[in-house]
Formats: structure tokens, sequence, C-alpha cells
């Protein structure tokens, strides 16, 4: 079941299957609709570059009006799940993206690992006390647009980093700079979960969601091999990264 209580849709089905609206339900036509085609989406019943179908198909197959589907498809576009086609229909523009959440390693190593062309837009580059903030927008290019997976914040001291602000890392790796200028080695990352609201730098980014009230936030120390501090940092997640979370039971050879 989805948050919404909605049975989620398995890929390889008719996604329309047992898709029902109920005008007695007390929710809007139109975000019940949206609610089971964005199920739809998400769950991969629809792919990337698939048609959805049409006011008209959507609109005789329920029974209701095609404003009524015009709303729906309209929540879709402004989520960037989908987009009109002139000629053509509403195509799905969703592309899942898998991130681990743990790994606190370079975006740009990551990124082009996996074959694809990492982007940085500086959104705050200022000194205050001898530290650096750096605020970054990190996303991946497609080639259509930019997907922002997150927006991410390093303070870095100037005394263990002195001329680090000279840099233009729009351009450049922060680790890359770190490892090859100053020889510190990122290794591992101590960081607490949290949620956020949305900002008018998040909203910027990732657009507007009525469906998410909040973002996921990690926050941290980065730290090299001898547990020294590299720079404390927060990211803060775009809703479409998938996230995959790691945990320990401790020794399984202990009685409980």
């Amino acid at each position: 079941m989805t948050g919404s209580g909605k049975p989620s849709i398995e890929a390889g089905e008719d996604p329309l299957a047992g898709m029902k609206l109920d005008p007695y339900s007390g929710e809007q036509l139109y975000r019940q609709l949206y609610g089971w085609l964005k199920g739809g989406i998400l769950s991969g019943a629809w792919r990337e570059g698939d048609l959805i179908p049409s006011e008209n198909q959507l609109s005789d197959r329920f029974s209701i009006a095609r404003t009524t589907v015009r709303n729906a498809m309209l929540m879709l576009v402004n989520e960037g799940l989908v987009c009109q086609v002139r000629g053509k229909g509403t195509m799905v523009t969703h592309r899942p993206v898998s991130h681990s959440i743990w790994n606190f390693g370079s975006f740009t190593d990551l990124a082009r690992a996996k074959g694809k062309r990492p982007v940085t837009h500086v959104v705050e580059h200022r000194i205050e006390d001898n530290i650096l903030t750096l605020v970054r927008a990190r996303g991946l290019q497609s080639p259509s647009k930019v997907e922002w997976l997150n927006l991410d914040t390093s303070w870095l001291s100037l005394e263990l980093y002195p001329g680090i602000e000279l840099n233009d890392f729009a351009e450049k790796s922060l680790y890359g700079v770190l490892r090859e200028e100053y020889s510190r080695f990122p290794i591992r990352s101590e960081i607490k979960l949290s949620v956020v609201p949305p900002s008018e730098h998040l909203i910027k980014f990732f657009g507007t969601n009525p469906a998410v009230p909040a973002y996921i936030c990690a926050t941290g120390e980065v730290l090299d091999r001898s547990d020294a501090l590299v720079e404390r940092t927060s990211i803060i997640y775009s809703p479409r990264v998938d996230m995959k979370f790691a945990t320990s039971w401790g020794n399984l050879s202990t009685n409980v």
C-alpha cells in the first residue's frame, strides 16, 4: 500500500486495472486521478518515454470531465513527471535515480562512475570567522534538462585549507581539490538524518510539490583515515532520489 492508502501498481500490470475514483471520498477527483497516475509512473508501470492515456481516454474510462483530467495532468507536469508533446500526447519524463545515502564520497566521482555528466551550480560562497561556507546544487545532465538531486553545504576551515576559496567549484570537484592540493582523503562519515521544510533554494531546484511537505537532510562530519575532520557537511536530497539504507543488528551469534 502507498501512503495514500491506494494499492501499489506493479510494473508490467495494466496501470489502469483496479483504478477507481470515489466521488464520495471527500478527496477531489482530480487529486485522486493524479495520485493513481503518479503511482503508476513511480512504480515503473509507465517508464520514461511512454505515453500515458490521453485526456479523452481517461475522461471516457472514468466518466469524468476533461477539465478534471487536465487538472490532474497539470500536477504531473508541474512535478516534472510528464511533459506534453504536441502531436503525440503526454509523455513520461521521470527517470528513477539510485543513490546511496551513506556514501559521502565525491558526487563528481560517483556520477562519472555511472556514466553520467555531473552538473554543479554554486548557490552560495562566503567566508565568515575563517570558515568557507559552500552551498552547491548537484545534478545530472540529460539530453533535455538537468535533474537536480541534492543541495549540499560544506563548511571548510581556511586554517586547514588556505586558498581553497579561490577555486571555482562549479567546475572543480571539492574532493578532487582536497585530495590533489591538500593531500586530504575523505574515507568515512558520521551522519544524522532529519527533515527540513521547503525553502526558496529547495523550491528553485526541486520544484514545488504539495505531496512533499519536507525533505530528508543528512548532516555530519567527513573524516579521513586517522579520523581527523575533513569537512562538516549537510546534504538535502531531492524526493526523486532513491534512498538506500544499511543497518547492522550486531553480532548474529549473540543470544537475544
